[in-house]
């Protein structure tokens, strides 16, 4: 059986991702290469994520070297992976999601309830910034970027007194057990659309190489995500949280936070649930842009 070229990018996170693939890969038989490939969001590690022009600052790079025939496959964090794809490529499979939830790290173990007024959070994420002000509005913001041992990093040396990361990072990485943090509710703190949730993308095509490794709830949880912040049409320089679980039906929460604060809470149909999610993003676009502009 032929080998597979499997890309990625270069973190610790990112080659944890891939390694997930990899030994499932290892266990139908396949023989893989991991291939580094660097982004443009790797290289400009100082700029906020919504400055940077388009969309898919960690993704386009990886779906170019795919659609050119450098690699066979990519993992992506799906959260960052955007609606338009780069074309002939496609998301062929997800695994099983992991911790959606964001985690709140301080510098000394306090919650974030417990922490001084006026403290300083490192975060780059205009959804995290927006929640956290929501909850607590003495709190200040500075920009923090990097891959996930940098920013741990920058908190120990005292350039924060608190972050906020994707627990899902810190499983991977096998932190639980070695950081003390807080996992902040998702009822409260919706997560990103797809948060926790590691994708592999193929050529069209040739969707069967990994399609075998596919987890059904999580495919379902993500597509009615994904449905929700399409219809939107927000991008990332909308502060918006999306978060659907599947328990019998599928519970969708979505909100967004900008100048007007939404909120929506829905129980789907799990056979209509991606038609009812799509809906729900047609009412809510139209209340952020008007009737005029739908």
């Amino acid at each position: 059986m032929r080998g597979i070229v499997v890309g990625t990018r270069g973190s610790k996170l990112a080659l944890a991702q891939t390694e997930k693939v990899v030994k499932r890969l290892k266990e139908e038989g396949y023989k893989s290469e991991i291939k580094i490939i660097k982004s443009m969001g790797d290289v400009m590690k100082d700029k906020p994520l919504h400055e940077f022009k388009g969309v898919g600052a960690f993704v386009r790079t990886l779906d170019l070297a795919l659609a050119n025939k450098k690699v066979d496959i990519v993992v992506h964090s799906y959260k960052d992976v955007p609606s338009d794809r780069v074309k002939g490529t496609v998301i062929a499979a997800v695994l099983e999601r992991e911790s959606p939830c964001d985690a709140f790290i301080s510098k000394n173990g306090k919650s974030l309830d417990e922490l001084e007024n006026n403290s300083v959070i490192g975060t780059s994420s205009l959804r995290r910034k927006a929640q956290l002000k929501r909850y607590r509005k003495d709190l200040k913001f500075e920009n923090l970027r990097g891959n996930l041992d940098t920013r741990l990093r920058k908190l120990r040396n005292g350039l924060y007194d608190a972050i906020v990361v994707a627990e899902a990072g810190l499983i991977r990485l096998n932190l639980v057990d070695k950081i003390d943090y807080q996992r902040l509710n998702p009822e409260i703190f919706v997560p990103s659309a797809n948060q926790g949730i590691i994708a592999i993308a193929t050529r069209i095509g040739e969707e069967d190489l990994v399609s075998f490794m596919n987890h059904e709830k999580t495919d379902l949880e993500a597509k009615v995500e994904r449905e929700v912040i399409k219809g939107l049409g927000v991008g990332c320089a909308v502060p918006v949280g999306i978060y659907a679980e599947l328990k019998g039906k599928v519970r969708l929460i979505c909100e967004i936070l900008d100048k007007k604060y939404l909120r929506v809470e829905e129980e789907l149909s799990r056979k209509s649930a991606i038609e009812e999610a799509k809906e729900i993003a047609e009412n809510l676009r139209g209340e952020i842009y008007g009737k005029q502009r739908m």
